[in-house]
């Protein structure tokens, strides 16, 4: 009796642990995927440990986000009943664990702390930026890092988006996370420095996720005076924009070339912006060949590789679109996109339903990554897919006590 409890004792510390190391994991997203692979197999082992997989189970699946998350993994693997190479479509559906661990994440974080998580995140993020600041002052060098390449290799593809949603989390928090003056100063001055840095960066998307979540801050915070949001968004953008535009050489040459690259894309598409469109030319020509199931799972570099051969032979052949909807849709056609696309509905209606502190955010996510994904496939991408799966558990997940109603409005908690 004795060894049985002490057994059940360290089967709840294993969960106590799990609150913090999936609060760690977060801090370690944009700083090393080393870290972050260790700490999801140690995550999920303690788990394992932990036990108590019926209360589990059914969190799961009375979790309407973690179920679309299950059902679209279960599309994948429906996919490789029509696909043209089986070995490589369980290739595709191993390299999906990030997306499968949502379920365990949903069961291990601990939602009385859902600030943890929010503070832990931006403290990795605060170091990220701190080396891009280093290296703009020609202080750090390393790798291919520069005064005017802020980040190593493409990584800006990642850093920026990141930094964008880091800095929503930041104003969310001075504006409605209950501090006081002081400390909602330091916050507002912690945003300036992060969307300045978003300029001396080069990546676009990020940029345009910025904008984007900048619009919906501001709606957030007009509420209930849609003319005065539309006035402040339509002051508050441009004026930024162009500011941006006037003041950051690394800004401006990237706006510059993107517009120039679309602009010359039928004469070269050989560009960072051209090779995204012909990518995603090619990807609906497949899509048009297969509407209705899609190549299969593990069957788009198969296809992509027929398809630009025949429209395109003189460029590079990709197992990306650089499109997350159009990966979906080409691999499983119309129920992969439509398993998807529930995915993010079911958020948007979560966060409609659910009053709390946390709801702006439950908006402010799938929106994120739904603008995101137009230019990479970004669940694919090792530090999104986790930054997906970490923080639809931490925000969708229900409380300890499960779904609650208040009693004056009987939204669930």
């Amino acid at each position: 009796m004795r060894a049985s409890n002490i057994l059940q004792q360290y089967r709840i510390k294993a969960g106590e642990i799990n609150g913090w190391l999936t609060a760690l994991l977060g801090f370690f997203l944009i700083l090393s995927t080393s870290a972050v692979s260790v700490l999801a197999i140690l995550i999920f082992l303690l788990w394992i440990f932990e036990g108590r997989f019926a209360e589990k189970l059914a969190k799961i699946f009375h979790n309407p986000v973690a179920l679309t998350v299950l059902a679209f993994l279960g599309v994948l693997v429906l996919g490789l009943i029509w696909s043209p190479d089986v070995p490589a479509g369980l290739d595709v559906i191993k390299a999906r664990w990030k997306l499968a661990l949502m379920p365990v994440f949903l069961t291990a974080v601990d939602t009385r702390h859902r600030r943890r998580y929010l503070y832990f995140f931006l403290t990795g993020l605060c170091l990220a930026m701190l080396a891009t600041y280093l290296a703009w002052f020609d202080i750090l060098h390393y790798a291919d890092v520069t005064t005017t390449h802020l980040t190593k290799k493409n990584s800006h593809i990642v850093y920026n988006p990141l930094l964008a949603f880091g800095i929503y989390l930041v104003i969310h928090e001075a504006i409605w996370g209950g501090r006081e003056t002081l400390e909602r100063v330091g916050l507002y001055i912690f945003a300036g420095v992060m969307t300045f840095n978003m300029f001396i960066t080069e990546g676009r998307i990020g940029q345009l996720v910025f904008f984007v979540l900048l619009i919906l801050l501001i709606f957030q915070i007009f509420q209930k005076r849609k003319l005065r949001a539309l006035a402040a968004v339509c002051l508050i953008v441009p004026t930024l924009f162009v500011a941006s535009y006037s003041c950051s050489p690394v800004f401006q040459e990237r706006v510059d070339t993107a517009c120039h690259e679309v602009r010359q894309f039928r004469e070269n598409p050989d560009t960072s912006v051209g090779l995204r469109l012909l990518f995603w030319q090619n990807s609906w020509a497949i899509i048009k060949r297969h509407p209705l199931l899609g190549i299969g799972t593990g069957g788009f570099a198969i296809a992509y590789y027929w398809h630009n051969w025949e429209l395109s032979p003189w460029h590079i052949a990709t197992d990306n679109p650089h499109n997350q909807y159009l990966l979906v849709t080409a691999t499983v056609g119309i129920p992969g996109i439509t398993a998807f696309l529930l995915i993010f509905i079911t958020m948007f209606r979560e966060a409609w339903v659910r009053h709390d502190e946390w709801q702006r955010v439950r908006f402010a996510f799938p929106l994120f990554f739904m603008v995101i994904m137009f230019t990479e496939s970004y669940l694919k991408v090792f530090e999104t897919a986790f930054l997906f799966s970490l923080f639809s558990a931490v925000l969708f997940a229900y409380s300890e006590s499960g779904r609650r109603r208040t009693p004056k409005t009987g939204i669930i908690s």
